[in-house]
């Protein structure tokens, strides 16, 4: 069968599935226990380390049994592998966000350039969309080096990408509010 043809039934099969699936509580209460960790003043590093690497082991637990099926559901498992540490932590962080993107889950076009470009830094090239920072020796926060012909600011508005400027305006806000 074409591959083309393939791809469409499978398109398909996962959006009249998302269409009546319910969003899995479980990766949600895991989303949540992700972005709690890191709003801690007191960060423990090591400790969050290991917690990201359960969640991602959770994660990849609920999609070998088939409960990863809506848009937010492949968000929050696109969220937790952001948030790994190996190139291909990064690239499930992509491919979740994109299938996310496919059924419709709005916010999760912005994912997606943010793990496009996390992708971009750990190959050591310049990021697309101006997502990444990163942290000098003196802890002073910049944006990582972005390639400056690849997306335009109206692309990175239509991901709901910030403009170059206002994420380097938001980097020297940080480095001015420490």
């Amino acid at each position: 069968m074409n591959t083309v043809i393939l791809v469409i039934i499978a398109a398909l099969t996962l959006t009249a599935n998302s269409a009546v699936a319910q969003d899995n509580v479980e990766l949600q209460q895991m989303f949540d226990a992700d972005q709690e960790a890191r709003r801690s003043q007191d960060l423990d590093w090591d400790e969050v380390s290991r917690q990201d690497a359960e969640r991602r082991e959770a994660v990849l637990s609920l999609l070998a049994e088939g409960e990863i099926k809506t848009g937010l559901d492949y968000f929050n498992a696109a969220l937790i592998f952001q948030h790994g540490e190996t190139v291909d932590d990064i690239r499930l962080a992509h491919s979740f966000a994109t299938i996310s993107a496919t059924l419709g889950y709005s916010r999760a076009t912005w994912l997606k350039a943010a793990s496009w470009d996390r992708l971009m830094m750990y190959f050591e090239q310049p990021q697309w969309y101006g997502t990444q920072f990163t942290v000098d020796d003196s802890g002073d926060w910049y944006l990582y080096d972005v390639e400056p012909d690849v997306v335009t600011d109206e692309q990175r508005a239509e991901w709901s990408v910030p403009a170059l400027e206002e994420s380097r305006a938001r980097a020297e806000a940080r480095n001015e509010s420490r």
